[in-house]
């Protein structure tokens, strides 16, 4: 391990493909990295070996990072992304790379995000999902496999209290300490006896009791009350 260099106060760290960013005390956000597609928020394409200021972003509350773009959610309960948009993942109903943040449109009341390969998702108050970006794998969990450039609804899910989401795939505990997962499914990431791609939400068969998930690219693991560990998925 090495120091990242100047970066003090620091209160949550997320790590895309090839990019990484900061949140601070003061609640503004640093990345550093590749930059190629704006996924560092500092208004350039310039890669950066020592983190900057996200522009203009102040109130950050969470930061997730994806493949090449990057997400906040704001202490007001909306999100900001930047970066890649080739399949719609920054959610603002283009496929406009950004370079700085933009708002995601009327999403509101959100208390989690979590950023996939290329599509993003988010958690809001009433304990639904709603997910955006690349959805040739189902990831997106809306019953289709059609991109989206804005938030949809995954189809059937309710008292979800936390969310991960892997290369092409996405799970969620909800509030009965149970998994139900979706999206590609080729190394049995989802967990559900098989490998079929799930375009809504699937039971993880016989998993109960968890605290806490966790995804990789093709691989979930989850934290049981007993602070035991169960995993499954891609395992060369």
């Amino acid at each position: 391990p090495v120091a990242v260099m100047g970066l003090t106060n620091a209160v949550q760290i997320a790590a895309g493909r090839d990019h990484t960013c900061a949140r601070l005390m003061d609640n503004t956000a640093r990345c550093w990295g590749s930059n190629l597609i704006g996924q560092l928020g500092d208004d350039s394409m310039m890669d950066r070996t020592a983190p900057v200021a996200v522009m203009g972003l102040t109130n950050v509350a969470q930061i997730a990072a994806g493949q090449r773009h990057t997400c906040a959610r704001l202490m007001d309960n909306t999100v900001r992304c930047w970066g890649w948009n080739q399949y719609g993942q920054l959610g603002d109903g283009s496929t406009q790379s950004r370079a700085a943040p933009v708002a995601v449109p009327g999403l509101t009341n959100v208390v989690e995000i979590a950023a996939g390969e290329q599509h993003t998702c988010a958690r809001l108050m009433d304990n639904t999902v709603r997910c955006w970006g690349r959805n040739y794998s189902a990831q997106l969990g809306d019953g289709s496999l059609m991109d989206r450039t804005a938030p949809v609804a995954v189809t059937g899910l309710t008292n979800v209290v936390q969310l991960v989401a892997g290369l092409y795939f996405t799970c969620a505990r909800l509030m009965d300490n149970t998994v139900r997962c979706w999206g590609s499914n080729a190394e049995g990431q989802l967990g559900d006896g098989s490998m079929t791609r799930r375009t809504s939400p699937v039971n993880v068969p016989g998993l109960t009791n968890v605290v806490e998930l966790a995804a990789g690219g093709a691989h979930t693991c989850a934290r049981l009350m007993d602070n035991t560990v169960r995993c499954w998925g891609w395992n060369s």
